[in-house]
Parts: C-alpha cells; sequence; structure tokens
C-alpha cells in the first residue's frame, strides 16, 4: 500500500529487533526513516527533522516516552505517536498529557500504521493552521483602536483588548468571569443612570444594538469618557448562542468639538443680533439724551422737574453703555498681539484677584512652571481672566473656595491635535446650565461680560468652556501655545559666534530632540551616548568646546580627560537631588528650561569679573 505522500519518521524504539521491524515496515509504505533511537534524549535532538516521530512510551532510559513527547512538542513542535504494548487506563491518562496525535498499541499492523502517520499529520497541520488564525485573529484584536469586549450567554467576561483594558481600567485576567456591567459601567449622560448590561437587549432582539444615545464609560480608577458603539449576539452554526461581543470607542474627542462649535456659534449669532439691536437702540438713546438735555436747558436750574431729567439722563448714560458692549460682541479685534507668558499675565493680577475676591472667598493660586507662552493681547487675555473671576466671586457663598490654576494640554483644533495653555478656574458653586454660560444675558453684573470672555478667546484661536465638577463648577481657558522651537534666545550666544555643547545621554530619541531643539536656538550640539563617546568627540573635535552637560558620575571623568585639550571646558550636571549650584539642573526639566540654564551659565561665564 502507497501512502498518498511520503513522511519522514523517527522511531523511538529501545527494542532493536522491534525498531528495526518498524522502520522496515514503514518504508515498504513508501515513509522515510529519518533514524532510529533508543533514548529521549536522542529523539529530543533528532525529531527537528521529522515530520512524525513515532514514540515508544516504555523505552529504557531515565526519561520515558511520555517525557520525551512532552519536550519533542514544546521544543520542535512535532507530531508524536505513541507506540506501546500496554494499554492500562493509568498509561492512557499519563499519556495524554502529552498532547499525542495517535496511539498504537503493538504489535503493529501495516494499515494500523499507515493510518496514524496519516492521521497525526493531518491534525498536525489543521492544528498549526488553527494557530496561525488565532495568532492572526489575537494581534488584530489586540491593535483595533476600538475597545472589544467578549461575554458568555451568561454574561460573564471571557476577554478584553488592549483598548478594552485602557478604557475600563481592568486587565484581561482580573475581567475574566466578572459580570459584564461590573466591568463596562455605562451611564446615560443627561440623567446619570446606570445603563446596566446592554447583552439581554441584543439576544432578544437576535440583532447588533447600537450604543449611540449620550452614554459614558466610568472606568475602574473614576476616569469618564465619551463612548459610541455596538453589543451585538454571537452564534454558531447550529443558532446555538455562545455570547455576546461589546465594541465600544471613544468620541470626547468629537463630542468635545461638537459642544465647542455649538457654543461659538450660539454666541456668534447672539453677537450679531446684539450688534444689529445696538445699532437701531444707539441712535434712539442719542435722542433721548439730546432731548433730555434741551428741556433741561429750557426749564432752568431750579424747576422741579431738573430731578426726574436728571435720572432720565443717567438711565440714557446706562443704556448707551450698555448698547457700545452690545457693539462689542459683533466686531471684536484682537488688538496688540504678542509673546506673554501665560503665568506672568497671572503674576501681574494677583493683586486685583484679591481684591476682587475679598476676605469672603478663599483663594488658591496654582501655576504650573510649564504652561507655556502664548501669542495673545495681554490686556484682552487679562479682561477674561479677570471677567471669569468676578463671575465665580458672584456665585460663591460665603467662605467658599476658588481655585485658580495653569497647565498645558492638548485638544483639537483644524481636525488635529494642538498643545494649549489652560487657565483653570474651579469654584465651590453650582451652575445651572454650564452649556449655556456664556450665552449673552439681559441682566446681572456680568450679563455680557462672560459672552465678551467667549468672543475673545475665539478671536485668539482659543476655547473657553464650562462644566460640572463634584466639588462645584470649573471653566478652563485654553488658548494656543507657541512653538518653543521657534523662539530665539534673546541675545546670541558668543557674539554671533556658535558655542559648542556637549550632551552625554544614552537615550537616543532625548538626544535627537535636545539637538534639533538647541540648532534651532544657535547653538552646536555634539551628542555623546555614555562616557566614552563622548570623550573621544571631545579629542577629535577642532575648534573650542564651551560646555559639557552630563550626569554627576559621568561628569567628572569627562572633564578630567577633555580640559588638557580643552582648558575652559564648564560643565552642567544633571541631578535628581535638589541643586546646590548654578551649575546642576535637577529632572525632570523641559528642554526650555535646559536650554535656559545653559544660556545663564555661559553668559555668566563671558561677564568680566
Amino acid at each position: 500500500m502507497q501512502p498518498a505522500k511520503a513522511y519522514k519518521v523517527l522511531v523511538v524504539e529501545d527494542e532493536g529487533l522491534i525498531a528495526h521491524d518498524i522502520a522496515t515496515r514503514l518504508e515498504a509504505l513508501g515513509h522515510q526513516v529519518v533514524g532510529t533511537v533508543a533514548t529521549a534524549d536522542e529523539a529530543v535532538e533528532q525529531a527537528a527533522g521529522a515530520d512524525v516521530v513515532l514514540m515508544d512510551i516504555r523505552i529504557d532510559a531515565q526519561r520515558d516516552g511520555i517525557a520525551a513527547a512532552q519536550e519533542v512538542r514544546a521544543r520542535h513542535r512535532v507530531p508524536v505517536v505513541f507506540l506501546t504494548a500496554h494499554a492500562d487506563r493509568a498509561t492512557l491518562e499519563r499519556a495524554k498529557a502529552a498532547d499525542p496525535f495517535g496511539y498504537i498499541t503493538k504489535p503493529l499492523g501495516p494499515a494500523s500504521l499507515h493510518t496514524s502517520i496519516e492521521m497525526a499529520v493531518y491534525k498536525h497541520r489543521i492544528e498549526r493552521q488553527l494557530e496561525e488564525q488565532e495568532a492572526w485573529h489575537r494581534t488584530t484584536l489586540a491593535s483595533v483602536a476600538e475597545a472589544i469586549v467578549v461575554a458568555d450567554p451568561f454574561g460573564r467576561i471571557r476577554t478584553l483588548n488592549r483598548a478594552a483594558e485602557t478604557f475600563t481600567g481592568w486587565t484581561a485576567a482580573n475581567a475574566l468571569g466578572q459580570r459584564l456591567e461590573d466591568v463596562v459601567r455605562l451611564v446615560e449622560e443627561e440623567t446619570g443612570n446606570d445603563l446596566g448590561d446592554p447583552a439581554p437587549l441584543a439576544v432578544l432582539r437576535g440583532a447588533a444594538v447600537p450604543l449611540d444615545q449620550g452614554l459614558r464609560l466610568i472606568s475602574r480608577g473614576g476616569r469618564e469618557i465619551a463612548v459610541e458603539g455596538t453589543v451585538a449576539p454571537v452564534r454558531s452554526s447550529s443558532e446555538a448562542l455562545l455570547g455576546v461581543v461589546l465594541t465600544l470607542r471613544d468620541v470626547s474627542t468629537r463630542r468635545w468639538e461638537e459642544r465647542q462649535l455649538r457654543q461659538a456659534q450660539r454666541v456668534e449669532a447672539a453677537g450679531r443680533l446684539a450688534a444689529r439691536v445696538s445699532a437701531e437702540y444707539a441712535s434712539l438713546v442719542q435722542i433721548i439724551r439730546s432731548r433730555t438735555g434741551l428741556l433741561a436747558r429750557q426749564l432752568g436750574d431750579y424747576s422741579p422737574a431738573q430731578a426726574a431729567l436728571e435720572e432720565i439722563r443717567q438711565a440714557a448714560l446706562a443704556a448707551e453703555q450698555v448698547t457700545e458692549k452690545l457693539a462689542g460682541l459683533g466686531a471684536r479685534q484682537v488688538a496688540q498681539p504678542e509673546i506673554v507668558s501665560l503665568n506672568a499675565i497671572l503674576r501681574r493680577m494677583s493683586k486685583p484677584i484679591e481684591r476682587a475676591a475679598g476676605a469672603r472667598v478663599v483663594t488658591a493660586i496654582q501655576p504650573e512652571p510649564g504652561a507655556g507662552r502664548i501669542k495673545a493681547d495681554p490686556s484682552q487675555i487679562e479682561q477674561i481672566i479677570m471677567n471669569l473671576i468676578l463671575h465665580a466671586c458672584a456665585v460663591i457663598p460665603e467662605g467658599g473656595r476658588l481655585l485658580i490654576q495653569t497647565s498645558h494640554t492638548e485638544a483639537p483644533r483644524h481636525g488635529a491635535l494642538a498643545s494649549f495653555a489652560v487657565f483653570r478656574l474651579t469654584y465651590a458653586a453650582v451652575e445651572p446650565d454650564p452649556d449655556h454660560l456664556f450665552d449673552p444675558a439681559g441682566s446681572g453684573e456680568d450679563g455680557l461680560s462672560l459672552s465678551v470672555a467667549h468672543s475673545i478667546a475665539a478671536e485668539h484661536g482659543g476655547y473657553l468652556t464650562a462644566r460640572a465638577v463634584p466639588d462645584g463648577a470649573r471653566i478652563e481657558l485654553l488658548l494656543p501655545r507657541v512653538n518653543e522651537e521657534s523662539l530665539l534666545p534673546e541675545a546670541a550666544p558668543g557674539a554671533g559666534q556658535a558655542r559648542t555643547i556637549l550632551l552625554v545621554d544614552g537615550r537616543d530619541r532625548v538626544r535627537a530632540q535636545l539637538h534639533k531643539f538647541f540648532e534651532s536656538a544657535g547653538y552646536n550640539l555634539l551628542e555623546a551616548s555614555d562616557r566614552e563617546e563622548a570623550s573621544a568627540l571631545g579629542q577629535v573635535h577642532e575648534g573650542p568646546l564651551d560646555l559639557l552637560i552630563a550626569d554627576a558620575a559621568d561628569r567628572d571623568p569627562i572633564l578630567s580627560e577633555l580640559r588638557p585639550k580643552h582648558p575652559d571646558l564648564n560643565s552642567l550636571t544633571m541631578v535628581d537631588l535638589p541643586e546646590s549650584s548654578p551649575g546642576e539642573i535637577r529632572r525632570p526639566f523641559t528642554q526650555q528650561q535646559l536650554l535656559d540654564r545653559t544660556a545663564a551659565l555661559l553668559e555668566r561665564r563671558e561677564r568680566p569679573e
């Protein structure tokens, strides 16, 4: 009987005559015997060249055939068919642990031998195909940006992909067996009510159910993100329910942009309307003022009507101021933009802020050093900040807290993420409708001030948002940051001659970023990944070497090697402890802070004693 395909077979049998007989039978069937071995070590060593291994369970060695088969499967992924004259229950149970592809009892028959080899190779090929498909599916599942959660028919978690782990705060291992609604906690944005488990509705309908009605996902750590997605039942070919698949995508950015657009459209429409109304009322107010003045002159100073005329005149003056504010909503220009630090503006305003808050409000100011610089009209930014603070102080109850912070963040702008400086105002008061806080109001102290603030922010390319937080309300002003790399130092180093700096840092990406940043500032930066490379660079560099930037452990050895060639070489040491001298800079620091410290050291060195 010739097989459909010949295979390379390794025979593991410690009885020489039996091994020879098996090899002869295999060759008669058309297979190639790559070897006959008698020990587990030989089997493991030669199994790599075989398509299938015929393994006697009771080989005469320290390790039996079952142990050898387990190692062959683990190291070479070759199918193993057991040969044995023992078919007792204990031997069978041990053999199962080795995951064999066949089990033949002696004496061997040609038909059983041929069939076992064919089935073993076929099963092995199917197993490899399934493993490859599983690897593709696993990699695809892990790489998609959407969160994917798989649950069984009883709503218990079977697996999460990486995005789902990030969304929910659960690892796949910890979530295994948990209830779906406990891991994926969905709440309705409008009511704040828990949605519960969405899977039963999908099972009931027998089709995918969209989840797009203003939902938020609350992670295990309390973080909230806006989400949309679907939940769909999974059924076998026989219509048996296997479970459900829940997919979710983060739509926080899209919803944020939509809110900003709606808010900007409302304020812009109100501004245009206000400008038209102010133009119409301005002429009427002017008539009232002129006629009031005429009546006052005609009636004389001692007329009893003078008091009433004065009240009319004051009311007309107030109305004129209101119309001027309304006109300002429709057309406002950024007067004199300049590059300024948001923290510097806040520092200048600290005294006015304290006076506005008074003793009835507890005020705290927490600027972040890396908030960044903006290109703006400082007076108008001050107007935004003061308008916001006056509003907050007006609604904060006695003894309430006002927290003022600066920071930086990334947010969508013109279809891409951009860097923004953030002014954040958190205050202990409840805003009844944060989404319409900046709409023009007809009354109140700040009836128009918040709309004016929003208009100024929009004309600077920024955003002004309000939302409720657990301790009250929060208003955030986002203004585009200036690209720090495009800003040159105030004074060129070395009177027009580029200073040379030697940087020692083991991180390739950090060196590349600093190289571009320092060169844009007018410096020549040499990069070294370690002490040896730094010494070699310093020795071969022609011309002066002005400054070494390195860790404390590397600084002294490098200086001792390079000072003979570069006697004026100065150093800036990167440290993790508090700085003890101007020649140290503490981590973590920004590239701008490193540049500023470098410029200061070189300037002090050039300054005459």
